[in-house]
């Protein structure tokens, strides 16, 4: 790897080296990259055969595209749109699988975890907008195959990629789900935002939800709770943690580049936010959430065919429900002040003041919030 945006962090280099002579620490931003221990290197260049991004598989002959959402009003709510990924994975867990998704840990920092039980499901439930650290999953992934049992593994394009990659052969278990993504956050400016946060409220975190949705899933809210008792509430569109991320500012280098986001993908099924259903297919919008389901192979076609008595499904055009300008189909372009944020956190700048180097005036936010509403509602 010469360049940062060469690298999104997948760790299949980490895995498949049989000197073990690979760690993955991190950069100035918090991002993880793989560092060499070049007196114990054998010079393989198995982990520059590995990389998905220096070496990229062939993806899926086509993609048939579907809106839905589940059935089960619970799981919904609890959902960030449509709850489809609860219904499948809950179909692998009926057949003694097993699922790897991200979750919280105990600082609310993201990683990715395995779970084998449904009461667990809760806890890879909603968004999580910040880059997950994977940590040893793709090894633990490939025991359980060897092991003869289903997995289905959720995650990014790229983090499917490099499991692929890393797996290096086709298993008949193996189910994978990627989430439309913007661009994954640096794990700093995530440390640095619930500090102050922490800092502010005087008291620790006992609760986090990116995605609240009590007021519609049209109008999310970022909630907390804290141990003294008291909450933030806040409409995501005015959190700074929320504005630093939507405005490109914090993102790992690769998403700028992105080698994932075209359709078909490598994964078996592609699940996200269906925004605009409202206007394309109104009678499938209850601002309750929506999916998009896009199906890239014969086992996608599996997870729904299997669990379509748990939703409500229908086909649709994908240029229609997810229009090719959207940022979760092409890379996400740089804000033009992170240079100046990145020598900002280099000088060790309070969240406050890196955030002001995307604060916006307020007619800018209000076009800004007006450019929002039009692309949630045109057709």
């Amino acid at each position: 790897m010469t360049n940062n945006k060469d690298c999104c962090g997948c760790t299949a280099c980490l895995h498949v080296c049989p000197m073990k002579c690979i760690q993955m620490q991190e950069d100035k931003e918090g991002f993880l990259y793989p560092v060499i221990n070049e007196e114990q290197c054998i010079h393989c260049r198995q982990c520059e055969k590995v990389c998905p991004v220096q070496n990229e598989d062939e993806v899926n002959a086509k993609t048939e595209t579907f809106v839905g959402y589940c059935k089960n009003e619970e799981i919904r709510k609890g959902s960030s749109s449509g709850g489809i990924f609860s219904a499948i994975a809950e179909w692998i867990l009926q057949q003694c699988g097993v699922v790897f998704g991200a979750a919280f840990d105990e600082n609310f920092e993201v990683h990715h975890i395995a779970i084998e039980t449904r009461e667990e499901l809760v806890k890879l439930r909603g968004s999580k907008y910040v880059q997950s650290r994977l940590e040893n999953v793709y090894l633990e992934t490939k025991q359980y195959l060897e092991m003869r049992r289903k997995v289905l593994f959720t995650g990014t394009a790229c983090q499917i990629a490099g499991l692929k990659k890393y797996l290096n052969k086709e298993y008949e278990d193996l189910y994978t789900v990627d989430v439309l993504c913007h661009g994954v956050p640096s794990p700093k400016i995530w440390r640095l935002y619930l500090a102050d946060q922490k800092k502010q409220h005087q008291a620790s975190i006992e609760k986090f939800e990116f995605r609240n949705k009590e007021s519609g899933w049209n109008n999310y809210f970022i909630n907390m709770a804290f141990s003294n008792g008291e909450y933030y509430r806040v409409h995501f569109f005015k959190d700074r943690y929320m504005r630093l991320f939507l405005g490109n500012i914090d993102l790992r280098p690769s998403c700028y580049e992105c080698h994932f986001k075209d359709f078909p993908r490598i994964s078996d099924m592609t699940i996200g936010d269906c925004w605009g259903i409202g206007k394309n297919m109104p009678d499938m919008d209850d601002d309750k959430g929506t999916s998009i389901i896009m199906v890239h192979s014969s086992k996608g076609k599996r997870m729904l065919k299997s669990t379509m008595q748990d939703l409500i499904v229908r086909e649709a055009q994908l240029d229609n429900v997810l229009p090719s300008t959207e940022e979760s189909r092409k890379s996400a372009k740089m804000h033009p002040n992170r240079k100046k944020y990145l020598e900002g956190l280099k000088r060790g700048e309070s969240f406050d003041a890196l955030y002001g180097y995307v604060k916006k005036n307020f007619i800018q936010r209000v076009v800004d919030f007006i450019r929002y509403i039009a692309i949630r509602l045109k057709p």
